[in-house]
Formats: C-alpha cells, sequence, structure tokens
C-alpha cells in the first residue's frame, strides 16, 4: 500500500507543478519597495518548538516597529504525532496532502510581502529529492531567505544546497554553518538562535549536601549520556553526596545508582523548575557528527538561561562560549570526569560560570538583542 499512496501522491504532485510553473510564467515578482510586511514559513507544527523559538515567537518584536509578520503553519502537532509519526501509511500520505496544499495555497499570496523566510523547505516533512517549490517560489518572489538551523544537508544534500542557492540568501544559527555555505558560493548570515531567558528564572533553594548534575533530552540522545556512563560512576563511587536527574521520556539499561527520572506528563512536573534545580548541566555530544557540529544545542542555551554551571562538548554550541570563562569544555571521554569533579568541589566556580554564561545569553541570544540583525538581513537593509 505504500507505493500506491507513494505513487498517487507523485502524481498529484507532478500536476501541480506543472500547472504552478505555467502561472509563474506570467506572475509579476514584487516591486522593490521599502519592506512593510514579512510571511514567516515554519517548518515545524504550531505549538512544536522548532518552529515557534526559531521563526514563529518573532512576531510581536516585527510588529512592535510597524512591520507586519505573517507567520503561515502547515501543520499542527496532533497532526504532526498522530499521522506524520505513525506507521499506518494512509494517514502518513493524507498528512502530506495536507501539508502541500496548505502551501500552495499560499504560493499565491506572495507578491503581497515584501519579504519570505522560509525554514529549510517550502513543503514540510516529505522528503523531496530536489527544490522544486524553492525555484518556483524564488521566480514568483525576488527576497526570499531560507534558514538552516543544523546540517539538514546530511538526510538530503541536493534538496538543501539547491534550496540555498535558488534563494537570495541564508541565514544559519551557527559559525559552522557560515562556513559551509559560504564554500558553495551563497550569501550566508549569522542569525544566532534567540530565546526567551526570563522563562528559566525561577529561584532554587540548593541543599548544600547534594550536588545534582542533570540533562535533559530525547530518548535518541540519551546515548550520549551512556557513553559517557563509566566517568559519571567513577564520580557517583567518590561522592555519595551526588544525584543524576535526567528529564527525558524513557531511560533503559543505566548502570549508575543514585538517579532519578522526571518527564513530562509527571505530576506536578514543571519543566523550568527541575532545570533550575540543577548544580550542574552536562551537554555531551561524543561523535562529533555533522550535525551535532553544525548545530546550537539547545539545552546548552537553556542552561545558560537557568543559570546552571555546566560542562559540554566543544562543538555544536553558541560561538559565545569558551572554556574556563562560561562553561567547561569535556574534549574527550576522559574529561568528563575531570571537568565535572572540578564543579563539584568548587562552588566558588560554578557560580562563577553560571553568572558569566547567564550575561552571554542576555548579550547575544535575547530576541531584542538579535532582532535588528534579522530585520536588516530579511529586509535588505544589511551590511555583513
Amino acid at each position: 500500500m505504500q507505493r500506491i499512496y507513494h505513487l498517487l501522491f507523485l502524481m498529484e504532485l507532478n500536476a501541480v507543478l506543472l500547472l504552478l510553473f505555467i502561472w509563474s510564467l506570467f506572475a509579476k515578482k514584487r516591486l522593490n519597495e521599502k519592506s512593510k510586511s514579512i510571511l514567516a514559513l515554519p517548518y515545524y507544527s504550531l505549538h512544536y518548538a522548532g518552529g515557534h523559538s526559531r521563526i514563529g515567537d518573532w512576531k510581536p518584536y516585527f510588529e512592535k516597529n510597524n512591520i507586519h509578520y505573517d507567520v503561515h503553519w502547515a501543520s499542527e502537532t496532533h497532526e504532526f504525532l498522530n499521522q506524520f509519526m505513525t506507521d499506518n501509511w494512509f494517514k502518513k500520505y493524507w498528512f502530506y496532502h495536507r501539508v502541500l496544499w496548505r502551501r500552495i495555497k499560499i504560493i499565491f499570496l506572495l507578491k503581497k510581502y515584501d519579504a519570505i523566510w522560509v525554514q529549510r523547505a517550502f513543503v514540510p516533512f516529505y522528503p523531496f529529492k530536489d527544490a522544486y517549490f524553492e525555484k518556483l517560489i524564488n521566480k514568483i518572489h525576488d527576497n526570499v531567505t531560507v534558514d538552516f538551523y543544523d546540517a539538514d544537508y546530511e538526510s538530503n544534500y541536493k534538496l538543501t544546497i539547491n534550496t540555498a542557492k535558488y534563494s537570495k540568501k541564508v541565514t544559519v544559527a551557527s559559525k559552522y554553518l557560515v562556513d559551509f555555505f559560504l564554500s558553495k558560493g551563497i550569501t550566508t548570515y549569522h542569525v544566532r538562535y534567540a530565546m526567551n531567558y526570563n522563562e528559566y528564572e525561577i529561584v532554587t533553594v540548593k541543599n548544600d549536601n547534594k550536588i545534582i548534575i542533570g540533562w535533559m533530552g530525547d530518548p535518541n540522545n540519551f546515548s550520549n549520556v551512556t557513553y559517557i556512563e563509566d566517568e559519571l560512576i567513577k564520580l557517583e563511587i567518590a561522592h555519595p553526596d551526588i544525584e543524576f536527574l535526567f528529564i527525558c521520556r524513557k531511560i533503559e539499561g543505566l548502570r549508575l545508582k543514585n538517579w532519578k527520572q522526571q518527564k513530562w506528563g509527571d505530576a506536578g512536573f514543571n519543566y523550568h523548575e527541575a532545570i533550575a534545580s540543577f548544580d550542574i548541566g552536562i551537554a555531551p555530544m561524543i561523535h562529533a557528527a555533522e550535525v551535532d557540529k553544525a548545530r546550537t544545542a539547545f539545552k546548552t542555551l537553556e542552561y545558560m538561561a537557568a543559570n546552571v554551571a555546566f560542562v559540554t562538548s566543544p562543538w555544536g554550541v553558541s560561538d559565545k562560549l569558551a572554556d574556563g570563562q562560561n562553561c567547561l569544555f569535556a574534549y574527550n571521554k576522559e574529561d568528563w570526569s575531570k571537568k565535572l569533579l572540578q564543579l563539584i568541589n568548587n562552588k566558588e566556580l560554578r557560580n562563577k560560570l553560571a553568572t558569566s554564561a547567564k550575561q552571554t545569553i542576555i548579550q547575544y541570544h535575547t530576541y531584542g538583542n538579535v532582532y535588528k540583525q534579522l530585520y536588516n538581513v530579511l529586509t535588505d537593509n544589511n551590511l555583513r
């Protein structure tokens, strides 16, 4: 059945592309005017963090400056979880169909906007082999910017590179991606990840008789924690006052003794309070895969916002993090016990790094501080 649904979807897709291509031959591009309106197209679903924090949450900042900022969501979270994340192929392809048509309707409205900002791909989730729609919308509109958060080219190189090349410019969240896209001759701007740090400003009374080392993430990324488990066990044996707290929906095969698990849906669970309870955070990304080097790990930004000292792998983090200044870097597996031991034994160092990290996020990773740069990039009112 999967093959039948796939062929039907491709037939629909090709027919739509043909009709849109014919229409685009007669569609005039917008006139060059001072930007007054922006259309933002998140890849991720409504109420799903990745689409909001990177694309959707800018709306009040633009509108405060009389810039109309429309956010068009191609799907909602319940659709994504119940239809896309399923083994039922009818539901999956029905999801593809609905996302496709929601974005097709937008094509006829593109010219009313002065700038278009697309996250990853014009039509989310479906793994197109090439940038058909991106080429089309750039024929219609002359100010399309595409945003990439991590190494999307890992899963579909041709789609990602052609999407970037067809577009006027690219925004990225890391210096690593700046270098990558510039090496392809693509106009690229580094727009740092922004966040609402005040959500994490929760006063937590620390227990001086116990040190909580914490981590949060999904089960797929928990393998990074298990990779350094031997180093964590060394600390547990040497310091019985240590407790590990993992915010994760599923944990299996852990050999640590003194650990607790929290997850969404637990009675009384508050995500921000849980992070604020950490004395030390950990952010291991052990193997330095391309996707890890290219991203800006959100958990390190959360530690910074929550005023928590942390140890992290040296890649895939904010370009404003520096070893010994606002965090500690663990360069190899053995470093984890050494660097964590420094923080366990030195409360003053923990406080110093946490305070410095908090100042770093306020200065470089807030919506207010990043807004002007993003406005300049999207509206062509910029000098790199």
